[in-house]
């Protein structure tokens, strides 16, 4: 009996959750439809979540190849399972499927400033093995870096890239640890949202090498890394003054190979969303790759009514 009521207890979420759709389609732009190149990018499906409160204040995302499963993380402590429907290689609903409490290591949920997840990232997703996939997950306020099982248990703390740990490096106690990426070369790579007394933010590695990205925007901040197939590293930005200035969500890419911290990275420009030219652009937090050049990107509605939760799905242009 005690058995079964484990088993129970771990199965509850997924039991409790049911297999929701939760998108409705919407056009993110005044001009650009779905399906036009737009910069550097092409629009594949704009979704406007809803129908549940745990869509709300989704911060980070990661594809999992071997279960096509979507996770996303919130600033509230949730994981969640979702599945995109795609047809004619267009975004038109999402499932939510499960969602689970991220677990401290004592089994218990996270609670207050340590629950505050942000970026994410996957181990052993696209490996041809169901079952073994690991998510990385960063934290900011009590800013560190962890792994955890695709269920929200703890499975071991991810040693933070040197200087990482110095207080200093971060310019407010809610700019720390937005991003994360895990690099096959480099290692796990993160940062301070914004920099401390300038425009250029320090992405430091696992394996000790730094590079200096230069924002594009004056108060522009990195809230989301991703690791393309070459290497190069996909950067979203983030730069929003409430409430008079407009909300910006820039994307852009640089390659960790050969730039140093001391010249800065040479960043190229996709694609650049201004809400007050056209774009329904909100406060996007979560990247990841789909497959190939196709990526998706979701924002957070901080828990306001004010704020949407969207997920867009694009092409880079090669």
């Amino acid at each position: 009996m005690s058995r079964l009521l484990c088993l129970l207890i771990l199965l509850w979420p997924v039991l409790s959750a049911g297999v929701e759709s939760v998108g409705r389609r919407v056009e993110y732009s005044d001009q650009v439809r779905n399906g036009d190149r737009f910069m550097q990018i092409r629009l594949l499906g704009s979704l406007l979540l809803s129908g549940s409160p745990d869509l709300s204040e989704l911060s980070g995302l990661t594809w999992d190849e071997d279960e096509e499963i979507l996770y996303a993380v919130t600033d509230r402590g949730l994981l969640l399972h979702l599945r995109p429907v795609i047809r004619n290689d267009r975004l038109r609903d999402l499932l939510l499927l499960a969602r689970y409490p991220l677990l401290d290591r004592l089994g218990k949920p996270l609670k207050g400033h340590w629950r505050d997840s942000e970026g994410l990232a996957i181990e052993n997703g696209d490996n041809g093995i169901k079952g073994d996939s690991r998510l990385i997950i960063s934290f900011e306020r009590h800013n560190r870096i962890t792994r955890y099982t695709p269920s929200g248990q703890y499975s071991g703390t991810v040693t933070l890239p040197k200087g990482l740990e110095d207080p200093n490096i971060y310019p407010a106690f809610n700019e720390g640890l937005e991003s994360v990426t895990l690099h096959p070369v480099y290692g796990p790579i993160s940062g301070p949202e914004k920099a401390v007394d300038n425009r250029q933010i320090i992405l430091f590695s696992g394996s000790g090498k730094k590079w200096a990205y230069e924002s594009f925007e004056p108060d522009g901040g990195v809230v989301a890394l991703e690791t393309l197939p070459n290497g190069d590293i996909l950067v979203m930005e983030r730069s929003f003054s409430f409430p008079l200035s407009p909300m910006v969500i820039s994307l852009s890419r640089f390659s960790p190979g050969a730039d140093t911290p001391d010249s800065g990275v040479n960043s190229v420009l996709l694609a650049r969303f201004d809400s007050t030219e056209g774009w329904r652009t909100q406060n996007f937090e979560g990247l990841t790759r789909h497959r190939g050049n196709r990526f998706f990107m979701v924002s957070d509605d901080a828990g306001y009514s004010l704020f949407e939760t969207q997920l867009i799905y694009f092409e880079i242009l090669k």
